[in-house]
């Protein structure tokens, strides 16, 4: 089994074997299964992470994973992820006020991801490289509402995804 996402402990040792455990029971490869990215929800101190495992039939998935409970998967039998932007959200507190988390990937082709607040401003978000010609990310934000964009090199959007 490959080791949780090294960057900002998002799974303790325990927590990361329960999502283990949970995803050979819904016939999963848990030993494929890895953190494409994630983060640590500050209320409760959850994690909030997208899990990328091989599934036999249905073969390369996604799943995003909100405490140790891994949700539904987005799968591609061809090992390519079927939508240019594939991206969760999850509501936080911060110091009191509501937040935003989010935590995505998208195809190699897309030269950015963008979030748009409801004042219309937007933030781009650093991608990270990840295995399968994929970018990966996460952050959160001090909004809800936001409009995520993915876009290609010549500015056109490729995919839009409105969160809660």
């Amino acid at each position: 089994m490959k080791r949780p996402f090294p960057v900002g402990s998002v799974f303790t040792r325990t927590e990361w074997s329960k999502v283990a455990t949970a995803l050979s029971a819904r016939g999963f490869d848990a030993r494929t299964a890895h953190v494409v990215g994630g983060l640590r929800l500050q209320s409760g101190n959850r994690p909030f992470a997208l899990v990328r495992a091989a599934y036999p039939s249905r073969g390369l998935c996604f799943l995003p994973v909100r405490g140790v409970h891994p949700g539904a998967a987005t799968c591609s039998a061809n090992d390519r992820l079927p939508t240019p932007l594939l991206v969760y959200a999850a509501g936080d507190r911060w110091a009191g006020h509501a937040a935003t988390e989010v935590v995505g990937v998208a195809r190699r082709s897309v030269a950015g991801v963008s979030t748009v607040d409801q004042r219309g401003i937007a933030s781009g978000v650093a991608l990270i490289p990840e295995s399968g010609g994929l970018w990966s990310f996460a952050g959160g934000y001090s909004a809800a509402g936001l409009v995520v964009r993915a876009r290609l090199a010549s500015g056109r959007i490729a995919a839009e995804t409105t969160l809660p």
